[in-house]
C-alpha cells in the first residue's frame, strides 16, 4: 500500500471513529448499544466494535457491564475540562439558564452550533412540577430539529440553509423523517417572520419549546437559548416566554463576547 493510500485510509478511519464518539455523546444520558450504533453509522458490526474497542482503550468511551451500553469515558470528560478554559461556555450557559428558569419556571436549554448540528451543552430544570422530555446535555441534533436548533438554522443565510439541508439530508431521512427539507424551509420562513422559533411537539408530542439565536460581534449565529415545557404550560404563554428569552439575550452576548453582538 502506498503512503498516500495509507494516509487516506487512516484519515477515513479517524473520521469514522470520531463519528462514533459523537453518536455516543449524543446519547450521553442513557448510553447506546452496539446494534444502535451500527444502525446509525451504517457500518458493519465488526467495524463498529473494533473502533469502539480502540476508543475504549484510550478512555474515550466505556461500556457498562450491567446493560452493555456505551457511554463517554473519563478521558472524554478530562478533554472537555481542558477545553473549558478556552471556551468558557459552561459557566456562562449555567448562569443564563438559571436566570431563565427562575423567571419562567420552565426547563431552559443552551445549544451551540457545531458544523451542521446543534449540541446541548447545558440544561436547567424549572420550578414547574410537571416535567417533559427535552434535549439532554450532550444531545446532538441536525439543525432545524427542535426549537433551539431551528432558531439557529433560521438565523443562517439562505444559501447556507440550502447547504445545511443537503448536508443533513441522509440523517434527516433516517432519524427524523417528519423533518423534510421542504418542511424545514417552511419552518425557517415562519421563524424569521415571527421573530422566534417554536417547536409545537414536532420532536416529542408532549414537549413544546421556543428558541432564540445568539450572535457573535460579526453577526454570525453561534447558538441558541430556549425554554420548554408541556403544551398546556407553553402554548398560552408564548408572548411571555419570548419576552423572557429576549430579556436574557443582551446579557448573554455581552458575557460571551465582552460587548453587544451585531446581528446580521
Amino acid at each position: 500500500m502506498s503512503t498516500t493510500s495509507e494516509t487516506t485510509s487512516g484519515a477515513r478511519s479517524l473520521h469514522r471513529s470520531i463519528g462514533l464518539l459523537r453518536m455516543v455523546a449524543a446519547h450521553a444520558a442513557g448510553g447506546i448499544r452496539l446494534v444502535e450504533l451500527c444502525k446509525l453509522s451504517g457500518m458493519a458490526r465488526t467495524t463498529v466494535y473494533r473502533m469502539l474497542m480502540a476508543l475504549q482503550n484510550e478512555g474515550l468511551v466505556e461500556q457498562d457491564p450491567d446493560n452493555d451500553r456505551f457511554y463517554l469515558g473519563r478521558e472524554a470528560w478530562l478533554l472537555g475540562l481542558a477545553a473549558e478554559s478556552r471556551f468558557e461556555m459552561s459557566g456562562i450557559a449555567k448562569a443564563t439558564l438559571s436566570a431563565l428558569s427562575q423567571a419562567s419556571g420552565d426547563i431552559s436549554l443552551f445549544l451551540v452550533r457545531t458544523g451542521a448540528h446543534a449540541v446541548c451543552i447545558a440544561r436547567e430544570e424549572g420550578s414547574y412540577p410537571v416535567r417533559t422530555h427535552t434535549a439532554q446535555v450532550g444531545g446532538r441534533y441536525p439543525l432545524g430539529v427542535g426549537g433551539g436548533s431551528l432558531a439557529i438554522l433560521a438565523a443562517c443565510p439562505d444559501d447556507e440553509v440550502d447547504w445545511l439541508l443537503d448536508l443533513n439530508a441522509e440523517e434527516l431521512r433516517r432519524d427524523h423523517p417528519h423533518f423534510t427539507p421542504e418542511i424545514l424551509r417552511e419552518l425557517v420562513a415562519e421563524t424569521r417572520a415571527q421573530g422566534y422559533a417554536i417547536n409545537p411537539g414536532r420532536v416529542y408530542p408532549e414537549s413544546w419549546g421556543i428558541g432564540l439565536p445568539f450572535f457573535d460581534p460579526q453577526g454570525v449565529c453561534r447558538g441558541s437559548i430556549s425554554l420548554a415545557g408541556v403544551p398546556a404550560r407553553i402554548e398560552p404563554r408564548i408572548d411571555e416566554v419570548v419576552g423572557i428569552l429576549k430579556g436574557q439575550l443582551p446579557r448573554l452576548e455581552k458575557h460571551i463576547y465582552g460587548r453587544g453582538a451585531t446581528k446580521g
